[in-house]
Formats: structure tokens, sequence, C-alpha cells
């Protein structure tokens, strides 16, 4: 694996090492990410989900609401009970100050019953107003049966006016018999099967409303859940590898799948920058296909491409994965080799010199390379320097002939002598 050849693309800025490293088999043939994102389905796919989450949002909002008005409607129907319950008692109690003598009690006594129907109107939803809708059970409580909780409470009421309107003893005592009856032995137990019905009922609604709840809380999870998984999480890896395509595209030479010079240039001046900290060998190598324009004349510029794309190739084979190689020109390539000395780089040389004059490819015509190599010195004072001697190496490994490596570790400013280039000139013999 290679760093600068793993992946086709064109040009960009910046790539790491992890990025660029890939297995040498895939060198300039992988496909890249599919670069074609809808606007148009992203948004649909995240106004879905968003749609779904607030409905299922609002259905929980309404089914707690629902819950709210459920308690409050059973806490009224109970309170109208227990308001009955009192005013019976209180019903009785005027009664009988009444039948004693005490005539100061008979508009309070009528006040109380006349209370006590309109709330027995309200609770059986025979008033027009703020009426209860009543179910199954508490119709045949108030209205079916032998003893219907409705007549019981009216029959009551109809007792006491009896007794309030009553012209002679006999029909008084009557009257007022019946109606303490009623009290005591009929009324008070109907009222308390009554609250008890509505709690009952009541308490049932709201655990019926309650497992809604946990149900619909158990749904918005899942759809959630469904939601990362189907929609935003395919678009986080869509725009994710449309990014990589785009950084691809910013970093690599189209042709080659090779880094191109912006991304080597940032890698060899990171590399420079550290071996002047640590102390240790930056080696760099500058690469020259021999003759190319002749074979872009004889064959075509389609071998021609052919055969930079197999340059590519055979130097990742070659190279470490902490090694770069770019196509900086028509035909010419830079290596840039960390922590390396010039020995170690002229055995790398000449490995991609051999490798490429020995290669034979089929439908490709045999193509030789000059290499030119330099390591770092303590007075470069920038990577540029390094790469002009590389650079210049070259140029006297092309000016002896072909299939030619050579070094050259002084100074530009300094004119090469022979004993600078060592070794140097080496060339395959046949």
């Amino acid at each position: 694996m290679h760093r600068a050849f793993r992946v086709p693309t064109t040009e960009s800025t910046t790539m790491t090492r992890a990025a660029q490293e890939t297995k040498p088999a895939k060198t300039a043939w992988i496909s890249l990410p599919d670069r074609k994102i809808s606007a148009n389905r992203m948004t649909i796919a995240y106004a879905v989900g968003v749609a779904v989450t607030v409905l299922l949002f609002l259905a929980a909002y309404f089914l707690l609401d629902n819950i709210i008005i459920e308690q409050r409607s059973a806490a009224q129907r109970v309170h109208v009970v227990e308001q009955q319950r009192v005013l019976s008692q209180r019903i009785a109690l005027l009664s009988t100050d009444l039948y004693v003598g005490d005539t100061s009690t008979s508009e309070a006594l009528q006040d109380a019953v006349t209370q006590m129907e309109r709330l027995q109107d309200t609770l059986s939803g025979k008033a027009n107003t703020a009426g209860y809708q009543l179910t199954a059970a508490e119709h045949e409580l108030y209205f079916g049966g032998s003893t219907p909780l409705d007549a019981d409470v009216r029959g009551f009421l109809d007792d006491t006016r009896r007794f309030i309107g009553a012209t002679n003893m006999n029909t008084g005592n009557e009257a007022y018999r019946a109606l303490q009856h009623h009290s005591r032995d009929l009324l008070l137990p109907a009222l308390d099967r009554a609250a008890a019905l509505f709690s009952g009922e009541a308490d049932g609604r709201i655990e019926q409303a309650r497992m809604g709840q946990r149900v619909l809380l158990v749904v918005l999870l899942i759809a959630l859940v469904l939601e990362a998984l189907l929609i935003f999480r395919p678009l986080i890896t869509k725009i994710r590898l449309y990014n990589a395509h785009l950084y691809e595209m910013a970093t690599r030479d189209p042709l080659t799948g090779l880094a191109n010079r912006r991304q080597f240039d940032e890698y060899s001046n990171r590399e420079f920058r550290l071996a002047r900290r640590t102390a240790k060998p930056l080696s760099m190598a500058v690469c020259d296909i021999d003759q190319f324009q002749q074979i872009n004349d004889k064959h075509g510029r389609a071998v021609g491409d052919a055969v930079l794309r197999r340059f590519g190739e055979l130097a990742s084979r070659i190279l470490r994965d902490t090694d770069i190689i770019s196509r900086v020109g028509g035909e010419e390539f830079a290596l840039a080799l960390p922590v390396m000395n010039l020995h170690g780089a002229m055995i790398i040389a000449e490995k991609l010199r051999r490798g490429i004059a020995e290669d034979r490819s089929d439908n490709l015509p045999p193509f030789t390379i000059c290499v030119g190599v330099a390591v770092s010195e303590h007075g470069d004072k920038k990577m540029d320097d390094l790469l002009q001697r590389a650079d210049s190496a070259l140029q006297m490994a092309k000016s002896e002939g072909q299939n030619r490596i050579s070094c050259l570790n002084r100074p530009m400013t300094e004119r090469p002598t022979p004993s600078d280039a060592a070794p140097q000139n080496t060339e395959i013999t046949s």
C-alpha cells in the first residue's frame, strides 16, 4: 500500500496518510463514490423523518391531554355525587327541623332540593348544558334495573317536596318517613355505588390511556431508530462519500491516480519540517520517462497515458506506506522518502529503474526512466532546496543517456563534481 496512488481522482488540498493508503492491486482503478446527490430527495427524506417525529409527538401530546381531561371529568363526577350525598343529608336534617316545628328551615330546605335536582339533571345527562355522556354501566345504574338511581333520587326529592307542601299532619308524616327512608336506606348506598362506578371507570380509562402512552412511546423510539437507520444514516453516508469524492478529486492526478503537486508539496513540506526537528534524513527522488514524446508520437496518446499509469502501478509496489509519489509534470514524477538516507534512496531508485526497464506489459511498448536522488542536508532551509538538488541529479542522469540514476547531495549554490555523485549514472546492461 502506498500513499499517492491508491484511489483515482483529481487534485486537492490536504490528505492524511491513513486516507491515502490502499492496496496496490487497486491502483488507479477503484470506482469512486457516487457523487450524484439529489437535493430534492434529501429534502423529502428529511421532511418525512421530521414529519413522522412531529406526528408521534403530537399523538403523545393529545394522549396525555386526554388523560388529563379524563382525570378532570372523573373528579367532577365524583365531586357531584359527593355533593348529592351531602345535600341528601342536609335535606334529611332540615326536614327533621321543619318536622319538629322550626319553620325557618323551609326556604333552606327548598334550596337544597333545587340544588340536588340540578345536580341530578347534570349528572344523568338530562340538562342541556354541561351534561355528561353516560356509559352503558352508568346508564344501567341510573335508569336500569328494579331500583334505578335516577328514580331513587327523584323519588327522594318528590317526597321532600310533598313534605314541604303537606297540608295536613297525616300527609306530612307519611312524606317525612318516606324521605328519611330514602335518605338513610336507599339513597346513600346508591350514591356510594355511583361514586365507586365513576371512579372505577375513570381508573380503567386512565389505565388504557397510560397503556396507549407506553405503546406510543415504544413506537416513537422505534420510529426514531428507523429514521436514523433508513433516512439520516444514508444521508450522512452519501454526504460523507461525496465529500470523500471531492477530496480525492482535489488531491489526485486524474490520469494516474497519483498525488497531485499540491498534495505532494503539502506532504513533503511537513516531512521536511519533521526531519529538521528530529535530525532524521529525508530523501527526494525525481523520475522522468525517457523519450516519452516519441512514445506519444509513435503509438498515440492513449498508449502514452497507459505508460504513465503503468509507471504508477510499478512504483506503488516498491514504495513504503510512508512514502509518497506525485505526478508533477507531463511525464515527470517526484518521490518523497521520509526517514531514508542516501544509500536507501539509491536502492529504491535502482529497484524502480530496473523494474521499469524489465517490465513487459501487454499492449505497451518497453520504456525506461531516469532518476535523480538527493537527501536532506543541514544547510537546507526549505523543501525546495532538496527538490532542486534531486532535479539537478535527474538532469545529470539524462545528460548522460537513458535508463540511469544519479544522486546529488551538495546545495545548488555549489557546482557538482564527479565525487558528488556517489553512486550515480547506474545503467542497465544487456
